[in-house]
């Protein structure tokens, strides 16, 4: 398997889009490494992290699992 390589820049990653009413406040902000912040983004897009979630469980459903 393929070790991820970390890029040592750490990111603010917004919990609830800005596009959907979410602030910068910490409250709503998750540090994320910079390439893991690039790989969510180019696997989920613009989801929110209970968007994601809720594809997620859908998927293993499908599945019955």
């Amino acid at each position: 398997m393929k070790e991820w390589k970390r890029s040592h820049r750490k990111v603010r990653h917004h919990i609830t889009n800005k596009c959907d009413g979410g602030t910068s406040e910490q409250s709503n902000l998750f540090v994320f490494d910079e390439n893991k912040e690039r790989a969510f983004h180019f696997l989920f897009g613009n989801k929110s992290f209970e968007e994601v979630a809720e594809l997620l469980l859908r998927c293993c459903k499908m599945k019955r699992r």
